[in-house]
């Protein structure tokens, strides 16, 4: 490449190639922008959770569609949760989802767990709630406004 010499015509081949090159960046770049503001439509997603008629005080509700992200809450002290997918109070994705609720010892507020501890602990909630299959609970999200749902946990712990 060090020797090489432009001969006539090498230039508009120059051109060209240089313009292709810059043409389909902007075209990618394009895509990319117009992309980023297409993401599955969000709506907000409030509810409360109920353990064997009082509120639940701590824990998580994670709702998961057919198919991407799930979306998660933490439990409030009153048994209130906000839903989340993929930043902060950010909504749920339309659709059917299945449900899930967890309620560990190492989930309440202020424990803190010895260093190296892995265990969540003892399951304060029937384990079958833990679990999207075995839940028994579901939820339905639909464009616009949602009522706050509530969820109704009743059993023994564990």
């Amino acid at each position: 490449m060090a020797n090489w010499k432009p001969h006539r015509g090498d230039h508009t081949v120059l051109v060209f190639f240089s313009a292709s090159k810059i043409g389909a960046v902007v075209a990618v770049v394009s895509l990319l922008i117009v992309g980023c503001n297409r993401g599955p439509a969000m709506v907000h997603v409030t509810g409360k959770v109920i353990y064997n008629g009082k509120p639940l005080e701590f824990g998580t509700v994670t709702f998961q569609p057919p198919s991407g992200q799930p979306s998660r809450g933490d439990i409030q002290p009153d048994g209130t949760f906000t839903l989340s997918t993929y930043r902060l109070n950010d909504g749920v994705v339309l659709g059917k989802h299945k449900v899930r609720v967890t309620c560990y010892e190492t989930q309440r507020p202020g424990t803190v767990r010895p260093p190296g501890e892995m265990s969540l602990g003892k399951l304060l909630i029937p384990s079958k709630y833990t679990f999207f299959e075995q839940s028994g609970l579901s939820a339905e999200v639909h464009d616009g406004e949602n009522p706050p749902v509530t969820f109704e946990l009743k059993g023994p712990p564990g």
